[in-house]
């Protein structure tokens, strides 16, 4: 019985009425599933809010459908991750979302509040004095080349390594952030989609390597041949390497007789391999077994 009304709580067909005189039922898991529903009066949602499970308080933060004074309310709550399923609601106001940026431990992706920020609201984050709230701004891939270019140049090495992959960064920042900030942005200029050829192999070089880097590097579709050979020095960007056009033939054909049994699968599979190579695996490989003389076999 307790798994059918855990069930109906969810159930969006549940009336309203329903669903809502549940909000104190005693199982937690029934009211964690209520906390997960958008169509509860507000007053559901603020005694759901005010739950002595984390997990249900938690639920609510995350809902969109609750409103700006309970999400306020929710702000102030320090139980583990309450704080940061409300920074991912994508109706939290933005000076609630900066707040709880100083506050909690967010990570790197980008936040539905931010993705949905108007170009004012993003200059006005961008120019917080607090790195962690520059930091939210520069995950988006689509800010202004001006917004973009000034973070680019920020002096938080957390705020570069966020806006390192945004496409269209000119190479001179790319390389002023390497220059300014070393290993800790490295790996994300590598995964820059525009890095130009040069740099890629200036990263794949750099003393002393950066596994990350040359991962990154080693699946990039502007790596050279130069850049790529450092990379097979890592065993976790072998099989890219081994995939990539780029990668010259005769490394490639060595690759074939590799260890690895994936960095060889890779390699056979890459177009780029010489045809005579080709033409030599599939003259050498495994033959069909003879068919049987038992008659039906």
């Amino acid at each position: 019985m307790h798994d059918i009304v855990q069930q109906a709580a969810r159930n969006p067909a549940t009336p309203v009425a329903a669903a809502a005189s549940l909000v104190s039922h005693p199982s937690m898991l029934i009211r964690w599933a209520l906390a997960e529903r958008t169509d509860l009066p507000q007053e559901s949602y603020a005694l759901l809010a005010e739950d002595s499970m984390p997990a249900v308080r938690s639920e609510v933060a995350a809902n969109p459908a609750i409103g700006e004074p309970l999400m306020r309310a929710l702000a102030a709550d320090r139980a583990a991750g309450v704080a940061a399923d409300l920074a991912r609601n994508p109706r939290v106001p933005l000076d609630v979302l900066t707040r709880l940026a100083r506050v909690t431990r967010i990570g790197s992706a980008l936040l539905p509040r931010i993705a949905a920020a108007s170009p004012a609201e993003l200059a006005e984050a961008a120019a917080s004095a607090d790195a962690r709230v520059r930091r939210l701004v520069a995950e988006r891939r689509d800010l202004a080349p001006e917004l973009r270019d000034a973070l680019a140049a920020d002096p938080d090495a957390s705020v570069v390594k966020a806006v390192a992959p945004h496409p269209g960064l000119p190479e001179v920042l790319l390389r002023a952030m390497v220059a300014r900030h070393g290993v800790r942005v490295l790996a994300r200029v590598a995964a820059d989609p525009e890095a130009p050829p040069a740099l890629l192999e200036d990263l794949a070089l750099h003393d002393p390597p950066v596994r990350r880097a040359l991962r990154a590097i080693a699946a990039h579709p502007r790596a050279t041949a130069a850049a790529l050979l450092p990379c097979l020095a890592e065993e976790r960007a072998r099989p890219a390497v081994a995939r990539h056009p780029a990668l010259d033939p005769a490394v490639l054909a060595g690759l074939l007789a590799d260890a690895d049994h994936e960095v060889a699968r890779a390699a056979a599979a890459n177009p780029a391999l010489p045809v005579v190579v080709m033409t030599a695996l599939i003259a050498d490989g495994p033959r069909p077994a003879a068919r049987s003389g038992v008659r039906g076999i």
